[in-house]
């Protein structure tokens, strides 16, 4: 059995893909790229559908949040988690996973942003962000903040939501 196809087993779902075939490709053509940049290539050559690739990159991605060793903040901050990972999507690969677990392969095309994250205990949590979440996660993309003061009023509710989810911690 191909390693690609159990490193990323929701492509066999979603798709007919010979592995042999593009195991032998990737590896001869393209092993310079990471496999989801080699589906994005082969979506942009129109020789596969381009919901294959967000898939390969949401399933890496979640490998990487589950692994990441990256050691939490401790010095007095603001700070964003630092095994967050962003994923801008055109297609809903959370929901068409959910349902296709369920026997119930659909193609779900819905533009968001996601982030995966390990909290405190280390499990691996994701959230949708919108542009609110994303304004105050901004703030902290460079660096740590000393405190709370980068928060617009309106924003403190949902910054409260993000440090008690563990996507910002705050360390004061």
């Amino acid at each position: 059995m191909s390693t690609l196809k159990n490193m990323f087993p929701s492509l066999t779902l979603f798709s007919d893909l010979d592995w042999d075939l593009v195991t032998a490709e990737y590896e001869t053509n393209y092993i310079d790229l990471s496999f989801p940049e080699y589906l994005q290539q082969k979506a942009t050559d129109g020789d596969c559908p381009p919901f294959l690739f967000e898939l390969a990159y949401y399933e890496m991605a979640l490998f990487d949040a589950q692994t990441s060793d990256t050691p939490f903040p401790h010095i007095s901050g603001v700070y964003l988690n630092p095994s967050a990972l962003f994923l801008s999507l055109e297609f809903d690969v959370m929901k068409m996973l959910a349902e296709a677990k369920t026997g119930k392969i659909e193609i779900i095309e819905r533009p968001h942003v996601i982030c995966l994250f390990r909290d405190k205990l280390g499990k691996v949590r994701s959230v949708e962000l919108d542009d609110e979440a994303l304004d105050i996660l901004q703030n902290l993309e460079d660096g740590p903040q000393s405190d709370r003061k980068f928060l617009k009023p309106e924003q403190r509710s949902r910054y409260e939501e993000m440090v008690k989810n563990a996507l910002i911690f705050e360390l004061v």
